[in-house]
């Protein structure tokens, strides 16, 4: 019997520092409608999702939006295509003086492949000390094969975005912030 206690002590301790390190998320749900061009917000927390297009937000314990999933009346992941911002799943990763937001077109595949699109994949919006955006830095990426046409086609598409790269973004605020109501802590942080 005394051999039971240490492996029924290891195995208490283990579940106990596992459940701390599980994250307390909470999850709501908003009314949305997809256009030709964008998605429009409808109604923030409904609580049926039948047969209508919504978005799933998930909250995390410190109030923060961590993850917006779009779904269409038939629940499945959708977005209004590609050459928009977003994607149908965005992702926040937050450090002290960042909100970095992440597009995928599903639960792996980043969004935006910037050799179809000149959408970047990823903001990062750099704030000040009071939460302003001081700056939003645009990340893109860039898949082909290599053959001839395809880095043709690559180097055609980086000539013609050369020509209005430096133009920026026309954005003032968190761009999914629009499609949530926990942004950072009740925090919707503007271009300064």
């Amino acid at each position: 019997m005394k051999k039971a206690y240490p492996f029924l002590l290891f195995h208490l301790m283990a579940l106990v520092f596992a459940g701390c390190q599980e994250q307390d998320y909470k999850e709501v749900y908003h009314k949305i409608e997809f256009t030709s061009s964008s998605v429009e917000m409808v109604q923030y927390n409904i609580l049926d999702t039948s047969n209508t297009a919504f978005v799933q937000e998930t909250i995390d314990d410190l109030g923060r939006t961590k993850e917006l999933k779009f779904y269409n009346n038939k629940h499945e992941l959708d977005w209004a295509g590609s050459g928009f911002y977003g994607g149908p799943i965005i992702k926040y990763d937050y450090e002290e003086d960042q909100i970095i937001e992440t597009f995928f077109s599903s639960e792996t595949e980043i969004a935006n492949d910037f050799r179809i699109s000149e959408v970047p994949f990823r903001f990062i919006y750099h704030l000040d000390d009071q939460n302003r955006i001081l700056r939003i830095e645009m990340i893109y990426k860039i898949d082909f094969e290599w053959t001839n046409e395809s880095l043709n086609n690559t180097i055609d598409h980086l000539e013609f975005y050369k020509q209005s790269a430096f133009e920026g973004t026309a954005l003032n605020e968190v761009f999914g912030y629009t499609y949530s109501i926990a942004k950072m802590d009740g925090i919707n942080p503007r271009l300064k």
